[in-house]
């Protein structure tokens, strides 16, 4: 099943529902003195390709009115669907890196019918509707060919998976909010190979002229606002690929220790069953299975990074308690990760460790 959401005029969001592994489309509707250019960004994957045919008969009239496709990379979530809106579309063309069309092209695609972004002058689209496109690289976020397609004129930049996320905040609605970031950090966590190359794309984006004002990711939530330049920074700084997976071996088996702490004591709180219950929430995705392998309710082995880990019990376990255990609970994380000399999650951090200082303060007076 698919959404759709005007989110400015002549610009459409074509979305999955499965949360929290959304996959986003964009549909552009671009005309001028008599002229009309129909142009569709990162195809929803080929599972709802039925879905998506009946979207576009809704909003332009049918698959055969396409006139450009554009695809950032060449993951299947974004190409699987390009043969069969090719075929309807008997007159459009594809757009993408010549990276990604070396691969994209063994789909059987009329290779007169492609244009690599490469020989593209100054890399910039210009359609005959007047409209134009600024093509960013950002190579290995994720993938070598991966470019972004930037809309000066509306300030928008279609970013494809950088700053893309899970969805993992609980409103319904299209736009991010403050705690979309843990899904964003966890999606770059997984997917994205290199910090150097991450920070290589975030300048590239602090560099546009005008600075955008609308990130559209191929997956999660539409960012805008503050919230672009706060996770940029974020981003900048950010741990990723074999770094992340470097440093997370370095500190797995200290965490583990931690967190089975962490969840013995919520066990004598509340209860075996409890326990077990948030154990199952936390790896209930069924497109992220198993992010923290568990025997017996005991935690052995970590598939994201540790204090994301830790920071998704949290979550898990706060649903449904009252204030005063949630505040226990954040006692019990904040102390047990601190005697290990380990970092505290940014959603714990913020709220708890003044209170955990304060404590550490007071202890110090009476030792004296």
């Amino acid at each position: 099943m698919l959404k759709v959401y005007e989110i400015l005029k002549d610009l459409y969001l074509i979305q999955t529902s499965e949360r929290p592994f959304v996959s986003n489309s964009y549909l552009l509707i671009l005309s001028n003195n008599g002229n009309k250019i129909n142009l569709l960004i990162d195809p929803v994957p080929l599972i709802f390709f039925n879905d998506l045919v009946l979207t576009l008969k809704d909003l332009i009239g049918g698959a055969e009115n396409l006139n450009i496709i554009y695809v950032n990379h060449q993951d299947p979530d974004v190409t699987s669907s390009v043969p069969g809106l090719m075929s309807i579309s008997s007159n459009s063309i594809l757009i993408s890196s010549e990276d990604t069309w070396r691969l994209v092209r063994t789909y059987g695609l009329n290779e007169n019918r492609f244009q690599a972004i490469e020989y593209f002058p100054n890399k910039k689209l210009i359609l005959r509707t007047g409209h134009s496109f600024q093509f960013i690289p950002t190579p290995f976020c994720h993938f070598r060919g991966a470019w972004m397609i930037y809309y000066s004129t509306k300030r928008t930049l279609f970013s494809g998976d950088l700053l893309g996320g899970l969805i993992t905040k609980k409103e319904e609605d299209i736009f991010a909010k403050e705690e979309s970031w843990e899904g964003i950090k966890l999606f770059h966590q997984i997917y994205i190979p290199s910090k150097e190359a991450l920070k290589l794309a975030v300048d590239k984006i602090g560099r546009l002229d005008p600075l955008p004002e609308l990130i559209l990711p191929q997956h999660g939530d539409i960012i805008k606002g503050d919230l672009i330049t706060n996770f940029l920074k974020k981003l900048n700084n950010l741990e990723v690929g074999l770094e992340h997976i470097l440093k997370q071996e370095k500190d797995e088996t200290t965490y583990l220790y931690a967190f089975n702490e962490i969840l013995q004591r919520q066990k004598e709180r509340f209860g075996e069953r409890f326990v077990m219950e948030k154990l199952e929430n936390i790896n209930s995705s069924t497109f992220f299975p198993e992010l923290i392998h568990f025997e017996n309710g005991v935690a052995l082995e970590f598939r994201i990074s540790p204090i994301s880990a830790i920071g998704l019990m949290y979550k898990s376990f706060i649903e449904n308690i009252n204030p005063r255990d949630k505040e226990i609970l954040k006692s019990d994380i904040v102390e047990v990760l601190t005697k290990f000399n380990l970092d505290i999650p940014e959603e714990i951090l913020e709220e708890k460790v003044s209170l955990w200082d304060n404590f550490k303060r007071i202890l110090k007076i009476f030792q004296r």
